[in-house]
């Protein structure tokens, strides 16, 4: 008899335990599921905003995961909104390499997305012609744009200036003098320099801005 009774103690105890544990595991699982509801959204617009920051056409980027740290230097609040409309009617938080660097509202806690990425900045380099008589200069690295001196001898008229084919300077009576020219970021640019004669040493320099990167980090943090 008293071993029943103290059969019957344990399972009592067993199904109080039984019962507690579930009504905790439930209790756990429903502010999970309820917290990954609330996340869903600000997770969302975290992934989409950081997809967006980083992307090849980005006016933040020199290439796709590669910022332009000058571009990052003015970034503010009111530009993200304006430049990526995702961003806009929730408070974000922008920080690169821990460094908060736009902020739209006010951002307590919220949604993180992080993604590792190079931050890159312009360095000035010069090049002369491969071949001075011909004017053809191929820059060993990607730029964004060239300054570009011509300085013919007297003798000498320089009408055109093509990058990668493409006319970027013309004048019919001659070019002479420092000039400033865009370029494609996305591609090596060979310049050719057309004269009505061979071109002597030091009748043109390109100087050009390699990108020099580093790794950082980009965090994306949304508070809905």
């Amino acid at each position: 008899m008293t071993r029943a009774q103290a059969d019957l103690v344990a399972t009592a105890t067993a199904l109080l335990v039984l019962t507690t544990v579930t009504g905790l595991g439930l209790a756990i699982a429903d502010d999970a599921l309820a917290s990954a509801e609330r996340d869903a959204p600000e997770r969302r617009i975290a992934h989409a905003l950081a997809e967006r920051i980083v992307a090849e056409r980005s006016p933040l980027t020199d290439r796709p995961n590669v910022l332009n740290a000058s571009a990052i230097r003015k970034l503010n609040g009111s530009y993200l909104r304006r430049t990526f409309p995702v961003a806009n009617g929730t408070a974000v938080r922008v920080t690169v390499g821990g460094r908060t660097v736009a902020e739209t509202g006010s951002v307590d806690s919220g949604t993180s997305v992080r993604r590792v990425v190079l931050v890159g900045r312009r360095q000035q380099a010069r090049v002369q012609p491969d071949d001075p008589g011909t004017g053809t200069i191929h820059l060993p690295r990607r730029t964004d744009r060239i300054r570009l001196l011509v300085a013919p001898p007297p003798s000498t008229s320089v009408g055109t200036v093509r990058a990668n084919g493409r006319v970027v300077l013309y004048n019919a009576s001659g070019l002479d003098g420092v000039y400033t020219v865009d370029v494609s970021r996305f591609e090596t640019a060979g310049i050719n320099v057309s004269a009505d004669r061979p071109l002597p040493n030091g009748s043109v320099a390109v100087t050009y801005y390699p990108l020099e990167t580093r790794k950082n980090t980009i965090e994306v943090t949304v508070d809905d």
